[in-house]
């Protein structure tokens, strides 16, 4: 249901969760600050909705503080944590989308496959995706996997993009959320291209690689593209006509 309060909320509490899966591999006053900053909006999330979302949204905040303080003890804890928080982004991006007072064009399904039908299924593959690379990252598989699952999922989001913004009168803002979903998912992989070759280089010369910034900011933009597919995904049970009731 539109609600400008709410879509306010949901912005800045976007925003400090992007802040915190940033800095988290830091860690630091700045991330405890963007933290606090999370909770508040979280918080004022559940006191303005009131149901389950919000309340959900809460309930990830804590798991994933809490996984956190386990990460030095098992990496199944770490991945955990990896995956939870941009789980939790897509989630505000959830309600953020669903409280968006504004409005765009109908269109019809026209697509084949149906855009309903990827629009669907691009978010479960994307975490799916998310949950993979971070099974590589704390050495519990090897990069094949990652690779291949890349592949597919990448081809997916640029299907169901494209999909999206070549339908007949389709409206400018499914435009722009489908080009930024492709545009962050090109950035995205290129960032992992490199954030792989670095560590292979430093593994070959024998140098122990610290925390890298162009890591993170392949994890940061992993959320993004999950984020944002859950917005495309929204907005297109909104403002695109399924197949079935324009043959009725």
């Amino acid at each position: 249901m539109p609600n400008r309060l709410v879509f306010r909320v949901c912005l800045f509490a976007i925003a400090a969760t992007i802040g915190v899966i940033a800095t988290g591999p830091f860690g630091g006053r700045v991330h405890a600050g963007v933290s606090v900053l999370l909770a508040v909006a979280l918080i004022a999330l559940a006191v303005l909705r009131r149901d389950r979302l919000a309340f959900l949204g809460l309930g990830l905040f804590l798991a994933t503080g809490g996984l956190a303080r386990l990460i030095k003890v098992s990496p199944w804890a770490a991945v955990g944590h990896e995956v939870l928080a941009p789980a939790l982004l897509s989630l505000v991006c959830f309600i953020a989308a669903e409280a968006w007072p504004g409005t765009d064009s109908m269109v019809e399904d026209s697509g084949k496959p149906s855009v309903w039908a990827l629009a669907r299924i691009t978010p479960p593959a994307i975490l799916l995706q998310v949950f993979m690379g971070a099974l590589y990252r704390h050495a519990i598989t090897n990069v094949a996997l990652h690779v291949v699952g890349a592949m597919f999922v990448g081809a997916l989001i640029m299907f169901a993009g494209i999909s999206v913004m070549i339908l007949p009168g389709v409206g400018k803002v499914l435009q722009r959320i489908s080009g930024a979903l492709l545009g962050v998912t090109v950035l995205q992989f290129m960032l992992g291209i490199y954030a792989y070759v670095s560590r292979i280089t430093a593994e070959e010369n024998g140098v122990v690689a610290g925390v890298s910034h162009v890591a993170v900011s392949h994890i940061v933009t992993g959320g993004l593209t999950m984020g944002l597919s859950v917005v495309l995904a929204i907005l297109v049970y909104r403002y695109v006509r399924p197949a079935e009731a324009v043959a009725a």
